[in-house]
């Protein structure tokens, strides 16, 4: 695999619920039912699916990336989780909130580290987007959920809570 980075180009979406989603294309059902102890720990994980608490329900910056590195850290960054990403298949993944469009991208089937960063942006003009969301998937075949960084919004307990049921 290369040393290299791919990012794809960048997105926007509108986040809603306060809640970007990432999951297995195709998954019925990929939103959770969030717990206090989820929202405690800023996501909610189960096999194929996982979703991170936003900063805010706004128009918001998608960068996904894939490569054998991580990227560089990122000092503006507020909150940093990783979390195990398998990806089965070759149906790829889709990133997307509920009431927002969703993106799908072929990242290859793998056991991968899955690296949410959440980014304040400065608001050059109204309507701008004011976050961007850096999800990167990096081949790891042991990873394990880890909160790196975390804000005021955030009081996670551990162990972190790797079950979540799905939204019906």
């Amino acid at each position: 695999m290369p040393d290299s980075i791919q990012t794809w180009p960048k997105q926007e979406l509108l986040i809603s619920y306060a809640q970007l989603a990432v999951y297995t294309s195709g998954l019925p059902n990929p939103y959770p039912e969030w717990t206090d102890r989820h929202l405690r720990q800023g996501f909610a994980w189960r096999p194929g699916s996982v979703s991170f608490a936003a900063l805010d329900d706004v128009r918001s910056e998608i960068v996904v990336s894939f490569g054998a590195r991580k990227p560089v850290p990122d000092g503006e960054a507020v909150r940093e989780i990783s979390v195990p990403f398998p990806v089965k298949g070759a149906g790829g993944i889709t990133v997307g909130s509920i009431l927002s469009r969703s993106c799908h991208y072929e990242i290859p089937a793998g056991s991968y580290e899955l690296l949410f960063r959440a980014v304040p942006l400065e608001i050059p003009e109204p309507g701008a987007p004011k976050f961007r969301y850096l999800l990167h998937f990096t081949p790891n075949a042991q990873p394990e959920a880890r909160i790196l960084k975390w804000d005021e919004a955030l009081s996670p307990m551990l162990p972190l809570l790797m079950e979540a049921e799905p939204a019906v």
